[in-house]
Formats: structure tokens, C-alpha cells, sequence
């Protein structure tokens, strides 16, 4: 059994991630926006705690973080911006940043983009292999993306991969009030909302058995 810490959109609030620091794990995952606005900085201290809590930590910048995130490297954790990487035989893979939004944040791109960016990633992809999905912007349409006004503002791009790829587990965030887990085109995914809110998910995933589930907890 794989268990999985997954947060996201901690906005640099070092108190709640140091109060994970004891959650028994195998990896973290961090689904973006790390610092509060943008800083490198705050971005830094948030995985040097996450980092000291022992397990391997996967992460992708979310679109409050700089672009200059997409590249950034920390010893004990693994940035899946565009890329992917193997951890005990299972696959992560992710994108980070966000959509277009009249909020102008510093990381944003369009839709297409942002499938781009996980296609690539997911060009080293071996087949059957177990596949673990991060990406900020949640998926079109999935409940995990509706804000307040009603509308759904997540990625068509990324639907269409979770469709074709079929991973174990797609672990995202950016909306804050849209938190919870659900089924998208046969997927397990989560938005464990903002840690600032000192929100967080665990996921046990049977790699085996292709089988996960998902509880959201608040500190």
C-alpha cells in the first residue's frame, strides 16, 4: 500500500506544514503555489520543512509562484514541472502554474500550454507502469474547479490526458473553495484545499490492485 500526504496552495504557512511533520507517509506531494506571492524564497523554507519530514517530496510551482519556479531544484525533492520522475517503481509526472485569469498571477498559461507541458512530460512514460499525475489547475468541469460564481475554470487539456493515460491518482489545488475527491473520467482525484487553511489530504493507493481512496482532514 502506498500512502500519500498531498497538499497544496500553502502560501508560504510554515506553522501548518510543520505540523504534518509526524504523518506517517511514503511520499509528499505538494500540487503548487508554495509561497505566498511569488517569493523564491518562501518557496525555498516550505520544502526545506517538507524535505526535513523524511520522505521523498514531489512538487510543481502553482501560478501565485514565478515562473522562475518551473526550473527550481531542492535537494530531497523532486520538481515534475514538465518532467517525470520514478520513486520505487511508481511514476510522478505533473505541470505546474495555472490558467489564464483576470487575476494576472505571475505563472499563467493557455489551456493548451498546459497539456503541453504534461504531454511532454509524459513522453517518458513506459506503459504499465504505475502513474501518479500533479498538476495546480484542477481538471475541466470536475467539481474540483468551480469557484464561487458557479463557473468551472479547470484544464480541458488535462481531462483529455486523464481519459487516455488513466492514472492511479491526479492530485491538484489553485481553487480554493472547491476542495474534496472524486472520480474524473475514471480517475481518483484530489484537492485537499489550501494548507494555509491548514487543509490536507492522505491517499492510500493499492498500485496492485489499481485501487485508491482519498480522506481530507483539517488540522
Amino acid at each position: 500500500m502506498l500512502r500519500l500526504l498531498v497538499v497544496s496552495d500553502v502560501h508560504a504557512a510554515t506553522s501548518s506544514a510543520k505540523r504534518l511533520r509526524n504523518l506517517g507517509r511514503d511520499v509528499t506531494i505538494i500540487a503548487g503555489d508554495l509561497s505566498y506571492c511569488g517569493s523564491i524564497e518562501e518557496l525555498r523554507e516550505v520544502l526545506d520543512i517538507f524535505a526535513s519530514h523524511g520522505p521523498p517530496v514531489v512538487w510543481v510551482p502553482g501560478n501565485c509562484d514565478k515562473p522562475e519556479a518551473a526550473g527550481f531544484e531542492h535537494q530531497g525533492t523532486y520538481n515534475v514541472h514538465g518532467r517525470l520522475v520514478v520513486i520505487d517503481g511508481v511514476e510522478y509526472a505533473g505541470v505546474g502554474g495555472g490558467l489564464y485569469s483576470p487575476f494576472n498571477t505571475p505563472f499563467e498559461m493557455s489551456d493548451e500550454a498546459h497539456e503541453e507541458i504534461l504531454r511532454n512530460a509524459l513522453s517518458g512514460h513506459v506503459e504499465d507502469r504505475p502513474l501518479i499525475l500533479v498538476s495546480h489547475q484542477p481538471p475541466y468541469e470536475s467539481g474540483l474547479d468551480r469557484v464561487s460564481g458557479g463557473l468551472y475554470v479547470g484544464a480541458k487539456g488535462l481531462r483529455r490526458i486523464l481519459a487516455e493515460y488513466q492514472p492511479l491518482l491526479l492530485a491538484s489545488g489553485h481553487i480554493h473553495e472547491s476542495w474534496g475527491a472524486t472520480s474524473v473520467e475514471g480517475v481518483l482525484a484530489v484537492n485537499p484545499g489550501p494548507l494555509k487553511d491548514r487543509r490536507y489530504a492522505l491517499v492510500d493507493i493499492d498500485v496492485e490492485r489499481r485501487a485508491g481512496r482519498a480522506r481530507l482532514y483539517k488540522l
